[in-house]
């Protein structure tokens, strides 16, 4: 290759480098980190049926039970 690609490459590199340093410090420095398992549990409500797809694309599979796959239920 030329020396212009490598150098191309290397400007590449530390740009995204450098993006992606200020996207972390700016996600750090507004308070994205903080209380991360209360983030993945908001999903759930009281109201959510256990064992019952509510969030299918048609209606004629909502009241459908869910069903796992033969070879999970052999390992359960």
């Amino acid at each position: 290759m030329s020396g212009i690609v490598y150098i191309l490459l290397g400007a590449g590199l530390v740009i995204f480098g450098g993006t992606t340093l200020a996207a972390f410090y700016w996600a750090a420095r507004t308070g994205q980190f903080r209380n991360l398992e209360e983030g993945a549990k908001v999903i759930f409500d009281a109201d959510e049926p256990v064992g019952t797809a509510t969030d299918t694309f048609s209606d004629r599979n909502a009241d459908r039970p869910l069903r796992r796959p033969a070879a999970v239920e052999r390992t359960i």
